[in-house]
């Protein structure tokens, strides 16, 4: 079926919208922020690839000072069992040490094992030697029985209690893990288990037993010492967490790699990453992701070095499916008017205008930097007719208003964001407008992250979300598309449930090699675009502002929400 006048109309008042929506409009609305105001750094250069720019040689390091990062969230839970927010993250992987880390480059570096394990023969048993001399922050030794301790957390039915995101995978997966010495950790998993040395043994921080063992396991999951823990392993020791304002930190003079350059370090919240620019380039913060609206003017600002790359990430929208949860799941539980809602996105113009160049539409259900990325051939391009016509197709009916109805029911429902990210902020509100131009009346609600979270990973109760999620080294999405990761702290939000998806997870995870791992994860990401659960929007650069005080803040592909094995040898050359 053709458009109607009021339809090209609206298209009509999309296209305008977007042409408006310029830098200096954007400026403008968000409060003028001139064109000092940085994105991530600033200096003349523009600094592309795997990180680099801000490099230092050790012996021009200078020892002392004080660095400040900006975030547009604040953190919410550290513990390396619990925590699943990118601002809880940056603090835990400087608090708590695993037992191998990833680089740059995704390649696995021992940190406290002394090497990089080889599973045995057998495809299920791993040992790790632990390095000699390992000390907590409090002078304790750090032990094989710390590392059992924090994994029977997640995995032990002794332990059920504690409510760890990893809990169904590691109940499945992990048979046993053992220390029978002080230096020695075994871990014996059920099948072979292709996502465990990257995923947990990299991923998964240790903590100290002798502090945890202390309560019962329900209360592991609202101690303080989830946000302000005072025994830790890490680079830095957390201080002080100012809610709302920042959280505090110092050197940990027991690092078993060393004392830091640094002194102290604060990650500062900022209200959002508009301001993290201006706070860039006036010199109140010294690194941070600003918003992309600000990179081209953050070239001009003076002090500052801008870093960009291909990151695995994407930003996607989560449709709720559970009818118990919210009666909106009706509109979203039919296939036809998922992939209709996705045909009405033109995602080329929102990669072009709402990210202002710096994103690309996304072609599957993982981001291209996935070595296991295939396009598929069930793909959704702009086609705002056929949208209508599948619509119509499934009886969803224009009324007087424009709006479709279906059994008595609109097509109408909220959608949800991070306040302070002005990208996504300014996405939920194009969405909104082009759904619009195809028959539904959607509204929009910015929430702070940390709330968001919680409600996509555990309460649920909400209609649409839009988010960001930044891929794992390995592979297995089973946190995001497995019907076992619904609530308890893991990420498939929507009540996705497709048992064909389950069992290809459940193989890819258990076979070790790669060329047989990639046409498994091929037949997942088609499943996924046929069933559209959570349609991937685009797939964003990640952009940083570094000030040029600031040496060997080596952010990469692979460590940008990870592990910062490099953090002991970042300085400020002032020592300040």
């Amino acid at each position: 079926m053709g458009s109607t006048r009021d339809e090209d109309q609206e298209l009509r008042r999309f296209d305008q919208f977007l042409r408006d929506w310029s830098r200096r409009d954007f400026l403008r609305g968000t409060g003028g922020a001139m064109a000092m105001s940085a994105f991530l750094a600033g200096g003349m250069e523009l600094l592309a690839g795997c990180g680099g720019g801000t490099g230092g040689s050790a012996q021009n390091a200078v020892r002392g000072g004080h660095l400040v990062e900006g975030s547009s969230s604040d953190i919410s839970n550290i513990n390396p069992i619990f925590s699943n927010d990118t601002a809880s993250s940056i603090i835990s992987y400087l608090s708590y040490s695993r037992l191998v880390v990833a680089d740059g480059a995704g390649n696995l570096r021992p940190e406290l094992a002394a090497e990089v394990p080889r599973v045995d023969p057998d495809q299920v048993t791993y040992r790790f030697e632990l390095r000699d001399g390992l000390r907590w922050s409090d002078g304790q030794a750090i032990t094989g029985a710390d590392v059992v301790f924090t994994f029977q957390l997640m995995f032990d039915p002794r332990y059920r209690a504690v409510v760890s995101r990893f809990r169904a995978q590691l109940e499945q997966h992990l048979a046993s893990v053992t220390s029978p010495d002080p230096r020695t950790v075994i871990f014996k998993t059920t099948s072979p288990y292709a996502p465990f040395l990257i995923s947990f043994a990299a991923f998964v921080g240790i903590i100290p037993r002798h502090v945890f063992e202390k309560m019962q396991p329900a209360e592991i999951n609202s101690t303080e010492l989830n946000q302000v823990p005072q025994v830790v392993s890490g680079v830095m020791v957390p201080v002080r967490w100012d809610r709302g304002a920042q959280y505090l930190m110092k050197r940990n003079d027991l690092f078993f790699r060393g004392k830091a350059f640094l002194d102290s370090y604060a990650l500062k919240v900022v209200p959002d990453a508009v301001q993290v620019a201006n706070q860039l380039s006036t010199h109140e913060i010294d690194v941070g992701q600003p918003d992309a609206s600000q990179w081209d003017s953050l070239a001009r600002a003076q002090g500052l070095d801008r870093v960009a790359f291909v990151q695995p990430q994407f930003d996607y929208y989560m449709q709720n499916l559970d009818i118990a949860r919210t009666p909106k799941a009706a509109i979203f539980a039919e296939p036809d008017v998922r992939r209709a809602l996705l045909m009405a996105l033109d995602r080329k113009k929102v990669a072009e205008k709402v990210y202002f160049g710096q994103a690309v539409p996304a072609d599957s259900a993982v981001s291209s930097a996935q070595w296991v990325h295939t396009t598929t051939k069930t793909q959704y391009p702009f086609d705002l007719e056929k949208a209508q016509q599948l619509l119509d197709s499934a009886g969803w009916v224009r009324g007087s208003d424009g709006i479709r109805a279906k059994n008595g029911v609109r097509m109408e429902w909220e959608i949800r964001t991070n306040s302070g990210n002005k990208v996504r902020e300014t996405l939920i509100t194009v969405l909104a407008d082009q759904w619009a131009q195809a028959g539904a009346h959607v509204t929009t609600r910015l929430v702070q992250f940390p709330q968001l979270v919680t409600q996509l990973s555990e309460t649920r109760d909400f209609e649409m979300i839009l988010l960001g999620i930044n891929e794992g080294l390995d592979p297995d999405t089973t946190q995001l598309w497995s019907s076992k990761s619904i609530g308890s702290g893991a990420l498939n939000g929507s009540g996705y449930r497709n048992p064909k998806v389950d069992a290809l997870l459940d193989r890819a995870a258990q076979v070790l090699e790669r060329d047989k791992r990639r046409p498994l994860y091929a037949q997942i990401q088609e499943a996924l675009m046929e069933d559209l659960p959570a349609p991937l929007v685009t797939c964003p650069r990640s952009l940083w502002g570094v000030s040029k005080r600031v040496k060997n803040f080596n952010v990469a592909p692979w460590n940008v929400l990870a592990p910062r094995p490099w953090f002991k040898d970042v300085y400020v050359t002032d020592g300040r």
